[in-house]
């Protein structure tokens, strides 16, 4: 019995491994591009590969195409790590408030910052984009 457990096992996981293998010119673009990720972890659809890994302390995630071309990014990070601009542009537009976290989401040449601000009252979601523009997108009340 504990072989064939062992058997079933070692199947599902072959199975999973195997799943998960990029091809290699998505392979070979990751490589070139985030040669120094780690904790790296693939997944696949009928159309496309993801890969979640960490680089230099920050969390990605990005988006393949089957051709190897990235589609759509996301990193997740400290406010500290924004753009000087957009730090500068949060604080005065948003100065009673502190920033609590990132998610950067780029899809094509467009990148957007969702920056998580809070107060002793409130949580904002506020979107931001490369130029500076900003808009809250939520407003929460702490509870």
């Amino acid at each position: 019995m504990k072989k064939i457990s062992l058997m079933i096992v070692a199947a599902i996981c072959a199975v999973n491994a195997w799943a998960f293998n990029p091809n290699s010119k998505v392979l070979k673009a990751f490589n070139e591009r985030f040669s120094k990720a780690q904790q790296v972890k693939w997944e696949d659809d009928e159309d496309r590969y993801y890969v979640s890994f960490v680089m230099s302390g920050v969390r990605s995630r990005v988006f393949y195409n089957k051709d190897g071309e990235i589609v759509r990014a996301i990193r997740y990070y400290q406010p500290e790590n924004l753009p000087v601009g957009i730090q500068n542009r949060l604080l005065k537009e948003y100065s009673d408030y502190k920033q609590f976290g990132v998610v950067e989401l780029t899809e094509g040449d467009t990148v957007n910052y969702i920056v998580k601000l809070y107060d002793d009252k409130h949580w904002l979601t506020v979107k931001v984009d490369e130029f500076g523009n900003s808009e809250v997108t939520e407003k929460l009340i702490k509870g």
